[in-house]
């Protein structure tokens, strides 16, 4: 608000409380003047409505603050009823994207963009359409959306790692498992999926293909990263002779 809104916000607040303004000029003008710095960003309409929801509310003198409170709940209500566009596509992360979006914020909260409400939830599959900016190149990058991936009950089969019955926990050294062995998992989306479980033969060949790549691993390191084992034995090291 400018000083002429001050003084005019005044003339509405000695309608109803005569506490306000002060009845020396020169106080007055130094309080408007206050005023208008405080409420520098508030809309005179918006004021006016301040004064009659404070003296609805309030047998006590309405300060500047009172407005200025009344004001910020006002903005953050607008911002969080408001769904902030998504990037353009192409965007690149520069700031045009960022000052675009403080702008609409600002319109947003002075009242000049009234709120955009969030679009309805629907639900997407890989042929449906996917809403403009940076998620549709996303999807697109992935090749569509994926289908759920059913992984059928582990409790379900007989677990080839600890031999749990259908129904019964997997245990591990026999004490009962909160979650099934990663096998028994496999083989229950195997089952879902159509396929025929995992043989032993498939399982060992399995096994001895993870220990060889980590052994060729192992052999690529230089020597210099690998720790030796500190189990207190040095065999340059001479241990005192027992006295």
């Amino acid at each position: 608000m400018t000083l002429d809104d001050i003084y005019d916000l005044f003339d509405r607040i000695a309608l109803v409380d005569d506490r306000i303004v002060r009845s020396n000029a020169a106080d007055a003008a130094g309080q408007a003047e206050m005023w208008s710095v405080i409420l520098h960003d508030v809309p005179l309409g918006f004021a006016a409505h301040a004064v009659v929801h404070h003296y609805q509310r309030s047998p006590y003198p309405l300060r500047p603050a009172d407005i200025a409170e009344q004001w910020r709940l006002h903005i953050r209500d607008r911002l969080e009823r408001h769904t902030e566009s998504e990037p353009p596509i192409g965007d690149t992360g520069d700031h045009t994207y960022r000052a675009a979006l403080l702008a609409e914020r600002r319109a947003v909260a002075s009242g000049e963009l009234d709120p955009r409400p969030a679009p309805a939830p629907r639900a997407l599959t890989t042929t449906s359409e996917i809403a403009p900016g940076r998620g549709r190149a996303i999807v697109a990058a992935i090749g569509g959306i994926p289908e759920p991936r059913d992984n059928g009950n582990p409790r379900a089969i007989h677990c080839p790692r600890c031999h749990a019955e259908p129904g019964r926990s997997c245990t591990t050294a026999g004490r009962r498992r909160s979650d099934p062995h990663p096998a028994r998992r496999e083989a229950a989306h195997r089952a879902a999926s159509g396929l025929p479980p995992v043989s032993d033969e498939e399982a060992q060949a399995e096994l001895q293909r993870r220990l060889d790549a980590s052994r060729a691993a192992l052999a690529a390191l230089p020597p210099s990263t690998l720790a030796e084992p500190d189990d207190g034995f040095r065999p340059d090291r001479q241990e005192p002779a027992a006295s």
